[in-house]
Parts: structure tokens; C-alpha cells; sequence
């Protein structure tokens, strides 16, 4: 696993949500990675009940700003980062 680069997409995380089997997984997989040298980052969606300030989550201009068309609809994508607590892990928010 060392030096390998893997982006790991999930519903949810904890502690950005409740803890469930699916939630505990999406986090304990990309832990497990980071343990064994692997660089993982983690996206996930940005839902409304996630505290930003309580998870310091910031957004990072260079990848924010891209506009996403689906279907006649034009949205500007928004992408935040924050860090799981002692785990040195990024988990990106597409807001």
C-alpha cells in the first residue's frame, strides 16, 4: 500500500455524520490505508446537518468555482476540506 494515491468517494463518514455500518466502514477502510503509507483522501457530500464551524471546514478556491450543467441546470460547484481529528486524513465536502 505504500506510496499508492487513492481517492475513496462515500455517502458518509463519521464523525462528519451518525455513526452506521456504512459510516464506520467509510471511515475505518481509508484509516487502515493511511496506516499502511497509502495517501487517501476522501470525498463525500456536503449535507446541511454537518457543522462547518464545529469541523472547521474551509473552502479550497482552487478546486471550488467549476460550474456542474446537469440537464438545463447550471450550478457553481463548491468544494470544502476538513481533516479527521488524529487521523491526518482530508475528507473534501461538494457542497
Amino acid at each position: 500500500m505504500k506510496d499508492k494515491r487513492i481517492l475513496y468517494v462515500s455517502s458518509e463518514v463519521v464523525p462528519y455524520l451518525p455513526e452506521t455500518e456504512i459510516s464506520s466502514m467509510s471511515f475505518e477502510a481509508p484509516k487502515m490505508v493511511n496506516k499502511q503509507g497509502g495517501q487517501i483522501r476522501i470525498f463525500m457530500p456536503r449535507y446541511g446537518n454537518i457543522n462547518e464551524r464545529r469541523h472547521q471546514l474551509h473552502e479550497v478556491i482552487r478546486l471550488s468555482g467549476i460550474n456542474l450543467v446537469i440537464n438545463d441546470l447550471d450550478m457553481p460547484l463548491i468544494i470544502k476540506v476538513a481533516s479527521i481529528p488524529k487521523e491526518r486524513i482530508q475528507v473534501y465536502f461538494i457542497d
